[in-house]
């Protein structure tokens, strides 16, 4: 059985995919090689696949892996407009967006743009929303939806997947930080390499 998580960006896909390996699914994040590709030796690497470029694909993932199961994450509205506010701003410098070329692709492909649009990004937002329940209506036990923000958690993903739920507290990852704490970690880590070369450079010539 191969799983899906069929949330767009900022629903809580960095804290599934990382409840999904506790519970011992071997789960990527951003899987880019799938695109455009659905059958990449990625797909025999790991069980769960969750974010980008999965809401483009999982459809032909359905067709081509019959019997999958597919975790829809979703949050309030206004809040998910404000957190990909920021992943296009803030974000965009935690994450090097400007180097990662399939970021840019996947954001053309889906919401016709790779600038933050409010009225475009809503408006998508609850077409593809609609658009997965829809696709699984006939399905249900083949669909789960979560709200992570709102304190779903192991209780709901666990019954649906068959496995039992851990002792420990359910994963919530990559929140949003303020602009002078990711410069200050990437100049923090920046330094650091720049000794180690130093260090390394120094000891050659002991």
């Amino acid at each position: 059985m191969k799983l899906f998580g069929t949330g767009l960006q900022r629903t809580g896909t960095m804290s599934l995919t990382a409840a999904l390996n506790v519970l011992d699914f071997r789960a990527k994040q951003f899987p880019k090689e799938l695109y455009p590709n659905i059958n990449h030796p990625i797909i025999n690497e790991y069980d769960a696949f969750t974010d980008f470029p999965i809401p483009l694909l999982y459809k032909e993932l359905d067709k081509a892996y019959p019997g999958s199961k597919f975790i829809h994450t979703i949050r309030d509205e206004q809040r998910w407009l404000n957190s990909v506010r920021w992943l296009f701003t803030t974000g965009s410098i935690k994450f090097n967006v400007v180097e990662n070329t399939y970021a840019h692709t996947f954001h053309q492909a889906f919401y016709g743009t790779t600038q933050f649009d409010v009225a475009l990004f809503l408006n998508r937002y609850r077409e593809y929303n609609e658009e997965v329940v829809a696709h699984f209506a006939e399905r249900p036990n083949n669909l789960l939806i979560i709200n992570l923000a709102e304190g779903d958690g192991y209780e709901k993903i666990c019954p649906f997947l068959g496995v039992p739920i851990p002792d420990e507290p359910f994963p919530h990852a990559n929140k949003q930080e303020g602009i002078a704490r990711i410069r200050f970690r990437k100049f923090r880590r920046q330094s650091s390499r720049k000794l180690r070369r130093l260090y390394r450079r120094i000891a050659e010539f002991r």
